[in-house]
C-alpha cells in the first residue's frame, strides 16, 4: 500500500512538472504585478457566517454595555475579534507577484517571498498555496476553492495560479516587470480584525439577542 501511495505521487510530481513546464512555453511576462484575492464565494461565505454569528449569539450577561459580568465581557469581545478573523482569512486575503518575489497578507504586515527563495508552489487540498523553498520555511497564502470544490464549479483557479508562480520561480523572464505599490503591499490582517471585531459585538450588543428575539 505504501508503494502504491509512493508512486501515486512520484506520478503526481511528474505530471506536475511537466504541467508547469508547458504553462511555462506560452507564458509571457506581464506587465503589471498580478494579484490573486478572494472572490465572490469567499466573500459570500463571509458575509454568511458574520450573519450567522450576529443572529444566534448572545448578549454578555448582565445590563448590557453598563454592567456586563467581566468574563462574558471578555467572551464575547473574544468570539468576536475571533468571527473578525475568520471573515479576513476568507474575504480580504491577497496574493501578489511583482519583480522581487510574491507579497503574502499575514496578520500583522504583508511578507516578501523573494523569487530566490522559492522553489515551488503547491496548492493543498485545504485550498491554501504552499510555498517551498531551500532557505525558507514552507509559508501558507490565499483561500481558493478546495480542489474537489473546484472539479465541481469546474474552476481551477488556485491550481492555475500555483502553476504561475511555480513557473515564474523557475524562469526569471516570465516574472512581472514592475514592483507593487508599498502601501498596498503593506498592510496586514490585524486592523481589520479589530474593527470588524468592535462590528460585530456592537451589532450582537445592540440587535435583539436570539434567532427568535
Amino acid at each position: 500500500m505504501r508503494a502504491v501511495r509512493a508512486e501515486r505521487r512520484r506520478q503526481a510530481r511528474k505530471e506536475r512538472r511537466e504541467r508547469v513546464e508547458e504553462l511555462a512555453g506560452v507564458m509571457t511576462a506581464p506587465q503589471a504585478p498580478l494579484v490573486w484575492r478572494a472572490g465572490w464565494r469567499g466573500k459570500t461565505a463571509a458575509a454568511v457566517v458574520c450573519a450567522l454569528f450576529v443572529t444566534l449569539a448572545e448578549h454578555p450577561a448582565g445590563a448590557g454595555l453598563a454592567h456586563p459580568r467581566p468574563g462574558d465581557l471578555l467572551f464575547a469581545v473574544w468570539s468576536a475579534l475571533f468571527m473578525g478573523w475568520v471573515f479576513s482569512v476568507l474575504a480580504l486575503w491577497r496574493v501578489t507577484a511583482d519583480q522581487d518575489g510574491v507579497y503574502i497578507r499575514r496578520l500583522w504586515s504583508t511578507r516578501l517571498l523573494p523569487w530566490s527563495t522559492i522553489t515551488r508552489v503547491e496548492m493543498r487540498h485545504d485550498g491554501q498555496l504552499e510555498f517551498f523553498g531551500r532557505h525558507t520555511p514552507e509559508p501558507l497564502a490565499g483561500l481558493f476553492a478546495p480542489p474537489w470544490m473546484g472539479r465541481v464549479a469546474r474552476s481551477g483557479r488556485g491550481s492555475r495560479a500555483a502553476d504561475t508562480l511555480s513557473a515564474m520561480a523557475l524562469h526569471d523572464d516570465l516574472r512581472p516587470a514592475v514592483r507593487v505599490e508599498r502601501g498596498p503591499a503593506g498592510t496586514g490582517f490585524a486592523p481589520w480584525i479589530v474593527l470588524l471585531g468592535v462590528i460585530l459585538y456592537l451589532a450582537v450588543e445592540f440587535l435583539p439577542h436570539g434567532p427568535l428575539a
